[in-house]
Protein backbone atom coordinates (compact mmCIF):
# COMPACT_ATOMS: atom_id res chain seq x y z
CA UNK A 1 0.00 0.00 0.00
CA UNK A 2 1.19 3.04 -0.91
CA UNK A 3 0.87 6.59 0.52
CA UNK A 4 -0.54 9.51 -1.85
CA UNK A 5 0.71 13.11 -0.94
CA UNK A 6 -2.85 13.72 0.54
CA UNK A 7 -2.12 11.35 3.37
CA UNK A 8 1.02 12.33 4.95
CA UNK A 9 0.16 15.40 7.02
CA UNK A 10 2.86 18.24 6.34
CA UNK A 11 3.29 19.81 9.54
CA UNK A 12 4.14 16.63 11.75
CA UNK A 13 4.55 18.85 14.92
CA UNK A 14 1.16 20.53 14.18
CA UNK A 15 -0.82 16.83 13.78
CA UNK A 16 0.94 15.67 17.13
CA UNK A 17 -0.31 18.66 19.01
CA UNK A 18 -3.82 18.04 17.38
CA UNK A 19 -4.19 14.86 18.42
CA UNK A 20 -2.00 14.83 22.08
CA UNK A 21 -5.11 18.07 22.67
CA UNK A 22 -7.70 15.65 21.62
CA UNK A 23 -6.63 12.82 23.64
CA UNK A 24 -6.36 14.72 26.46
CA UNK A 25 -9.62 16.32 25.73
CA UNK A 26 -11.38 12.96 25.87
CA UNK A 27 -9.35 11.61 29.19
CA UNK A 28 -10.33 15.35 30.85
CA UNK A 29 -14.40 14.53 30.01
CA UNK A 30 -14.08 10.68 31.42
CA UNK A 31 -12.12 12.12 34.18
CA UNK A 32 -15.11 14.90 34.80
CA UNK A 33 -17.95 12.22 34.44
CA UNK A 34 -16.76 9.71 36.73
CA UNK A 35 -15.75 12.54 39.46
CA UNK A 36 -18.63 11.74 42.19
CA UNK A 37 -18.05 7.85 41.60
CA UNK A 38 -14.93 6.59 43.54
CA UNK A 39 -15.26 2.98 42.16
CA UNK A 40 -15.10 4.20 38.83
CA UNK A 41 -12.26 6.68 39.35
CA UNK A 42 -10.19 3.59 40.41
CA UNK A 43 -11.46 1.47 37.62
CA UNK A 44 -10.81 4.48 34.54
CA UNK A 45 -8.91 3.51 31.75
CA UNK A 46 -8.39 6.40 30.51
CA UNK A 47 -8.20 6.65 26.35
CA UNK A 48 -4.59 7.05 24.33
CA UNK A 49 -3.85 7.72 21.29
CA UNK A 50 -0.77 7.74 18.61
CA UNK A 51 0.67 10.81 16.80
CA UNK A 52 0.99 8.50 13.20
CA UNK A 53 1.93 10.76 10.61
CA UNK A 54 2.15 8.07 7.68
CA UNK A 55 5.96 8.28 7.57
CA UNK A 56 8.43 5.78 9.01
CA UNK A 57 5.37 4.04 11.36
CA UNK A 58 6.92 1.14 11.47
CA UNK A 59 10.00 0.02 12.76
CA UNK A 60 12.63 -1.76 9.87
CA UNK A 61 12.43 -5.12 10.25
CA UNK A 62 15.47 -7.28 12.07
CA UNK A 63 18.37 -7.95 9.59
CA UNK A 64 19.29 -11.53 10.82
CA UNK A 65 22.82 -11.47 12.61
CA UNK A 66 25.84 -13.01 10.73
CA UNK A 67 27.65 -15.49 12.25
CA UNK A 68 31.00 -15.64 13.18
CA UNK A 69 33.45 -12.58 15.02
CA UNK A 70 33.08 -9.67 12.64
CA UNK A 71 35.23 -6.25 13.96
CA UNK A 72 37.99 -5.10 15.53
CA UNK A 73 40.26 -7.89 16.72
CA UNK A 74 42.71 -6.47 19.73
CA UNK A 75 44.98 -10.08 20.32
CA UNK A 76 46.00 -8.81 16.57
CA UNK A 77 47.16 -5.51 17.51
CA UNK A 78 50.97 -5.03 18.35
CA UNK A 79 50.24 -4.95 21.74
CA UNK A 80 48.94 -8.08 22.83
CA UNK A 81 51.65 -9.65 20.32
CA UNK A 82 54.04 -8.42 22.32
CA UNK A 83 51.76 -9.50 25.57
CA UNK A 84 52.03 -12.99 24.73
CA UNK A 85 55.03 -13.22 23.93
CA UNK A 86 56.10 -11.51 27.10
CA UNK A 87 53.58 -15.03 28.44
CA UNK A 88 54.96 -17.37 26.32
CA UNK A 89 58.40 -16.64 27.54
CA UNK A 90 57.78 -16.50 30.97
CA UNK A 91 55.84 -19.46 31.05
CA UNK A 92 58.41 -21.55 28.97
CA UNK A 93 61.64 -20.18 31.68
CA UNK A 94 59.08 -21.56 34.66
CA UNK A 95 58.84 -24.99 32.91
CA UNK A 96 62.53 -24.76 32.35
CA UNK A 97 63.15 -24.55 36.51
CA UNK A 98 60.16 -27.02 37.09
CA UNK A 99 62.03 -29.75 34.97
CA UNK A 100 65.70 -28.75 36.37
CA UNK A 101 64.35 -29.51 39.95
Amino acid sequence: MSRTRDDVVSDAALHRRQSARQVRHEARMQMQTMVGDEDALEDAVLPTGCHDVGRKASPKPKVPSRRGRRGFKVWKTPFWKRRRQLWAERNAAERQLYRGE
